[in-house]
């Protein structure tokens, strides 16, 4: 059964605290780091809340609508 776009958003999304990238690598050893500007300063959040932050600082949507509205 495939999650419903509500259940998907619920989960929670890691990203780089510094550069707001989505691209977190983590590593064997337990450390995670952002792919982009190498910080290791990652936190967790829903994925509004990240958009938020990543409209409020560069002025642009990473999400976009399905063409239906969902």
């Amino acid at each position: 059964m495939r999650a419903s776009k509500e259940e998907y958003n619920k989960e929670p999304v890691l990203y780089c605290n510094t550069c707001l990238s989505l691209k977190v690598i983590s590593t064997t050893d337990g450390t995670d780091f952002c792919d982009l500007c190498g910080s290791t300063d990652i936190v967790s959040s829903s994925i509004e809340e990240w958009q938020k932050r990543y409209e409020k600082r560069y002025g642009v949507s990473q999400l976009k609508e399905n063409k239906d509205g969902k």
